[in-house]
């Protein structure tokens, strides 16, 4: 066996992606703890470890759709760095890591919500994906779980109101994301075998159902404001005016722009999330 490239892990696991949902799954067990401990360390690291170890794996299932789409053929995997099943070794011990480490302290829901995700993720959305354009919707679920997952382990309850309003905002502001990818992208996934909107859509129809989408997501930014997430005036006039400036953002690249600006709207996005998640945990910690 070839040695281990330790410089091909952060590529494999998906460092960004890990991270973000590491991120998210945090705010989530601050929101419902009110407190910045040593606590949170061991289930946000089972989240890491997990969301790594998901991201290998699925590398090694979908290793022969990447090497056919240029965005994705410089992976680990298909660019020969790593070999499959050094892949599947590791994803192997970051799952086992993973959930061996959610076991230790956190509530048995958590280890629960842990293996749903891994068995959604890895089992469920992945066999979707070569069915139907419309699996990112329940696969959006993905994203959400561990934010439940924080939630818990932060003593919060999975019936809280708080929770289910966060997740539907985490859940519709996920898959504008991933249908731009697909608007991008849509010659390199046909190409790769995987079924595209754009085969039951016209493009400019695609872009209405973005758009509408898009709306349905600025409805649950709003909703949060008006359940009273936001105790201080400022955070709620913040995320009003964010949301309504980044609405009017996609409305102009969508139906004006000559060529999609891509990477604006995917930093203007991640980044409005990231503010939502920040809002939420400085103003718990002050509240």
């Amino acid at each position: 066996m070839h040695s281990f490239p330790i410089r091909s892990i952060p590529g494999l696991i998906r460092i960004n992606v890990s991270l973000a949902v590491t991120l998210s799954a945090f705010a989530s067990w601050v929101v419902a703890s009110g407190k910045v401990t040593t606590e949170a360390i061991l289930p946000v690291l089972a989240i890491f470890l997990l969301a790594s170890g998901a991201s290998a794996l699925n590398q090694v299932q979908e290793k022969e759709q990447d090497a056919k789409m240029f965005r994705t053929r410089s992976r680990p995997i298909p660019s020969g760095k790593i070999t499959s099943l050094q892949a599947l070794i590791l994803a192997g011990i970051l799952l086992l890591s993973g959930f061996i480490v959610l076991a230790i302290e956190s509530p048995l829901i958590c280890f629960l919500f842990g293996l749903l995700n891994v068995a959604w993720y890895n089992g469920f959305y992945t066999w979707l994906k070569r069915k139907t354009a419309f699996a990112v919707v329940p696969g959006a679920l993905t994203g959400v779980i561990p934010v439940m997952i924080g939630w818990t382990a932060g003593g919060g309850s999975v019936s809280d109101h708080t929770l289910l309003m966060l997740a539907l905002f985490l859940f519709m502001w996920q898959i504008p994301h991933f249908w731009l990818l697909m608007l991008k992208y849509d010659g390199e996934y046909r190409s790769a075998g995987f079924p595209v909107m754009t085969e039951t859509f016209s493009n400019s129809q695609f872009r209405n159902i973005i758009m509408a989408w898009f709306i349905g997501a600025t409805g649950t930014s709003l909703l949060l404001v008006g359940y009273g997430f936001w105790k201080f005036l400022l955070p709620s006039l913040l995320i009003m005016c964010m949301n309504i400036l980044l609405l009017v953002m996609v409305f102009g690249q969508l139906y004006y722009a000559k060529n999609l600006h891509y990477r604006l709207l995917f930093a203007s996005m991640n980044g409005f999330l990231l503010l939502v998640l920040g809002l939420l945990v400085i103003e718990r910690l002050l509240y």
